[in-house]
């Protein structure tokens, strides 16, 4: 029902959906709040309506007078009985209204703010101290001014927003943000905008708008200070201080001075964080050095603590250092539970030291790092050969060699009883299938050890295994479960106070946003990771690196230099990712170091790459030197490519991603030389079937690179290659293909299209007249399933939808089948994804009506059904999954249902899974679109298509009949046919 309180608004004014009025009507004796938001509402109505009849009467009479639709002038809305007391306050109402309001209506006379937040509207930003409790919980603390309110209505929305936000309560921001969205957009607008999504929980959508105002205005005061709110409650304190230092930098009376303090309060808390966690690792280096004195309190509290005693007893030379390691053993265990470690202790204080000693000594030597590469492998061969197991168990961890003894570290591991090394065995498992391309198996044996999970003192041990999920998850492109995943974890560390892994969970959180390209995240976690490494250059090289790699997708080539170039100033060799934006950054603004930078990067990561990055590193290589030298590069690329192609590797990502990559720069390549016959013949290579050879249209872009081909009616080759765009394509393609490439298409009845990421699946590449299509599918189509049609369609679904949503439950759907279909129905709560994924196995035609929504984060669209045990998203990873056996036509009704995902190695959208499981067609919008309008004209496309119209000349000819009666308008020519 909070749903239907946020939405009192559309109640009030008719607009909201029968069954949800209802459904208010019948909850709203119950309700408070609702109660007093109707009541304040309808007042507030009739004291704007009374003052513009008042306003109008004293104006001389027009010859026609129009009334502007309101709510008295909608069809009435009962309200029940309970507020009919309140309602009678209204007959007592004066008819006047004041020439301006007071300053009360932002709380002016307040000797404390209720709001942390900073407001556009001048009214509503005066300082006064901050009331104890701010952000999101103080209440509505008085009536609001209603006349004053009515005022605001009618003259000033902006400030009549400010109002509801100044107090501070979740719902007026509901009500603010409503008012703010009939609003045009400005610096103040969109900084209000942001407050009501701080206020509703929302530090994500806020930081994008308060980012959107600074790129245009960076020292503008109200953004600054809410950037700062922004991201604390995202977790982000050390930038968030930086935010505050700037708003204390303006020296705005009373508004610096707190800015200052909250920056200095943010800062102090993660240093002191940081130096609990410093002396804990110089206490636990200290065990191996000396008998062990009085550890700091809360030793081993913090849980990287265990691993340093580990390291003690391995090293310890005598039975007397062990055992002077008991009182650390008792702590660790009396947190943990039971006496593993004190049962270790006395094992080892057993044991013969005149034949331990020298082990225990060279091992301290290895962590050190005071052995040689020669002295390293003789003390493991001695190792294998002894008792000292545990010291082994440490040996083979410090040395990486843990791959080349695998069974033998695991049966150690499961012999000492101890859960530590069971985890620490599974994560080295997991390495080496992973290193193997193994991933799922790598992924499987990751998740079962995390269910050893349960008990503390092994949370450092869990902690790692969660980082190497999450490393996982991102290599496989597994956003949704690595943004999860991720962000559970880095709180698990911060709130166990291990900053290392804190600062990993950290670094993999700004990699996943962009994988998403979520520019505003990006910033802000590599933002927050420099803050806390500025005196590490590996951390400053991680993130100046990453950094230019998001400058340079925003074709932000200045910026984009300056990063790598702080990245190398570190002195230490970019990692794999920089030496990708090395090598694109080089393109259009080069160094004289660049060649040597990017060897030097690459030979460093040679050794740690599995076959398909190796094949990436060839590929860097091979696009950094087609610039310089054309035919060594063009040969490094095709060598990537045959790597890439290698037995093996057809689900690596790696190798996926070179391939595509390669392919890019060899078809830009042969662009720029005018050579598009040889480009025509890159496309069909790389798609492994022979393209059409007429009505074609084949594009790809890279960064500020462009190519398109075409082919007319007549078969003739036309070629189009531009390299001086200096601004991000928009998310719609209107206006992309030259009009002398039009021209030859537009003979063609119908064009096929061939666009690779990140073009595929955009609207508006060709114009709504033409009747065209996307190729979408790389290999040969699937023959459909003998025997008569099924038509399976999927409707009035019962979804559980989304909180804080505006959807609504989706308008009745009468099915449409044609006279010689079996029919099959999923409707109400058995239309659930693993019910839905069986039906579709054998049909031939499937018709999905349901809400599509994109989740905001990873930039994917997915089909909401009803809800079962694994979630009630039918996702493009579980359509993508699928076997559709009978080769089906699939429509998608549904909102965003063609939404494309950033990629640049293969098309990430439902119809391109769709037609990756074996559709022979999908037709889906990007945008979104009404239920029945929409239906109406699927249904209409469908008729065309059982009629034997080709699906392209269908949609084409129902989009013009549509288009020519005035109808869908907004929304028809984001209607896209993949086949």
């Amino acid at each position: 029902m909070d749903s239907l309180c946020d939405n009192v608004e559309l109640f009030v004014d008719g607009e909201l959906a029968p069954e949800h009025a209802e459904a208010f009507r019948q909850h709203l004796p119950d309700c408070a709040r609702c109660q007093r938001e109707v009541t304040e509402l309808l007042q507030l109505k009739l004291l704007a309506h009374r003052h513009a009849e008042n306003a109008a009467e004293s104006a001389p009479a027009p010859l026609s007078r129009v009334m502007p639709v309101a709510f008295w002038r909608r069809p009435v809305v009962l309200v029940p009985a309970a507020l009919a007391a309140a309602l009678l306050v209204l007959v007592a109402v004066r008819f006047l209204l004041p020439s301006r309001p007071r300053q009360d209506v932002w709380l002016a006379q307040r000797t404390e703010r209720l709001l942390e937040a900073r407001l556009g509207h001048p009214g509503a930003d005066v300082y006064r101290p901050p009331a104890p409790k701010m952000m999101g919980g103080a209440g509505n603390p008085e009536e609001l001014p209603l006349e004053a309110m009515a005022w605001l209505e009618r003259e000033d929305p902006h400030g009549l927003a400010a109002a509801y936000l100044v107090r501070d309560d979740k719902g007026l921001a509901d009500q603010a943000l409503r008012k703010l969205e009939k609003l045009a957009h400005s610096p103040e607008l969109d900084n209000d905008r942001a407050v009501a999504l701080l206020l509703k929980g929302q530090p994500k959508e806020a930081l994008r708008l308060v980012d959107d105002v600074l790129e245009q205005h960076p020292r503008h005061p109200q953004a600054l200070w809410n950037r700062g709110l922004a991201l604390r409650e995202l977790g982000l304190p050390l930038l968030a201080a930086k935010a505050f230092t700037e708003v204390a930098a303006l020296k705005e009376p009373g508004w610096s001075d707190e800015a200052a303090r909250k920056a200095e309060a943010l800062q102090r808390a993660v240093f002191e964080r940081r130096t609990r966690w410093m002396a804990t690792r110089e206490a636990g280096r200290a065990l191996r050095e000396a008998t062990p004195g009085v550890t700091p309190q809360g030793f081993g509290e913090v849980p990287i603590s265990r691993l340093f005693f580990y390291d003690a007893v391995r090293a310890a030379p005598d039975r007397e250092r062990v055992l002077a390691l008991l009182p650390v053993a008792r702590e660790l265990d009396a947190r943990a539970g039971g006496d593993v470690l004190e049962r270790y202790v006395h094992r080892i204080a057993e044991a013969d030291f005149s034949r331990r000693a020298p082990f225990a000594r060279q091992y301290s030597e290895l962590i050190d790092k005071r052995l040689s590469s020669e002295e390293r492998e003789r003390f493991l061969a001695a190792l294998l050969q002894s008792r000292e197991d545990d010291i082994l168990l440490g040996a083979l961890i410090q040395m990486g060699a843990t791959a080349r003894h695998l069974e033998l570290y695991e049966a150690k591991a499961a012999a000492t009883g101890d859960v530590w090394f069971q985890l620490l065995a599974a994560q080295e498992r997991a390495r080496v299938e992973s290193a193997a391309g193994r991933w799922t198996q790598a992924t499987r044996t990751l998740l079962a050890a995390r269910g050893l999970c349960t008990a503390r003192g092994v949370e450092y041990r869990c902690l790692c295994i969660d980082r190497e999920l999450s490393n996982l998850y991102i290599q496989r492109r597994m956003v949704d479960a690595a943004r999860t995943h991720t962000e559970r974890s880095w709180k698990s560390a911060r709130e166990n106070n291990e900053w290392e892994l804190e600062n990993d969970l950290l670094w993999n959180l700004s990699r996943i946003a962009r994988v998403v390209n979520d520019a505003a995240l990006t910033r802000a976690y590599l933002g927050e990771y420099l803050e806390r490494g500025r005196e590490d250059p590996d951390m400053r090289r991680r993130a100046h690196q990453d950094l230019a790699s998001i400058a340079f997708r925003e074709l932000r080539v200045d910026e984009a230099r300056r990063e790598i170039d702080s990245a190398l100033a570190t002195g230490l060799p970019l990692l794999y990712g920089g030496a990708f934006s090395l090598a694109d950054i080089s393109r259009l603004k080069s160094e004289p170091g660049d060649e040597a930078h990017l060897n030097r990067a690459l030979d460093a990561a040679r050794p740690t790459l599995g076959a398909g990055e190796r094949a990436v590193a060839t590929h860097m290589q091979g696009r950094f030197y087609i610039e310089r030298d054309a035919a060594r590069g063009r040969a490094l690329l095709q060598r990537a490519i045959e790597e890439a192609s290698a037995p093996g590797l057809e689900d690596d990502p790696g190798a996926r991603r070179a391939r595509a990559y390669s392919y890019t720069s060899l078809l830009h390549d042969a662009g720029r030389r005018g050579a598009f016959p040889e480009a025509l013949e890159l496309f069909a290579r790389e798609r492994g079937m022979e393209l059409p050879g007429k009505c074609l249209l084949a594009v790809t872009a890279d960064s500020e690179r462009t190519l398109l081909l075409a082919r007319g009616a007549s078969g003739e080759l036309l070629g189009h290659f531009d390299e001086s765009r200096r601004q991000p394509l928009p998310q719609r393609l209107d206006g992309f293909v030259p009009e002398k490439l039009l021209a030859a298409l537009r003979t063609c009845p119908r064009v096929e299209v061939l666009a690779r990421p990140p073009l595929h699946g955009r609207a508006g590449l060709l114009p709504p007249e033409m009747a065209w299509s996307y190729l979408t599918r790389t290999s040969a189509p699937r023959a459909s399933r003998v025997g008569p049609a099924v038509h399976l369609v999927v409707f009035d679904v019962d979804a559980e939808l989304p909180p804080e949503s505006s959807l609504e439950r989706l308008n009745a759907w009468t099915p449409v089948f044609g006279p010689d279909e079996q029919r099959v129905t999923l409707s109400g709560t058995e239309a659930t994804p693993s019910r839905v994924l069986s039906a579709m196995r054998d049909a031939t035609e499937i018709d999905l009506v349901a809400h599509g929504i994109v989740d905001g984060y990873s930039n994917t669209s997915y089909l909401l059904l009803a809800p079962e045990q694994d979630g009630p998203e039918l996702s493009v990873p579980r359509v993508r999954s699928a076997s559709l056996r009978g080769a089906p036509f699939v429509v998608l009704v549904a909102c965003h249902a063609a939404h494309t995902a950033y990629s640049f190695d293969t098309p990430f959208s439902l119809p391109a899974s769709f037609i990756e499981a074996g559709a022979r067609g999908v037709l889906a919008a990007t945008v979104e679109i009404p239920d029945l309008e929409a239906g109406a004209f699927f249904n209409a496309v469908r008729e065309r298509i059982r009629s034997g119209t080709a699906p392209a000349l269908a949609l084409r000819d129902e989009r013009v009949q549509w288009l020519r009666a005035g109808r869908g308008t907004a929304w028809l020519d984001s209607v896209l046919l993949f086949e």
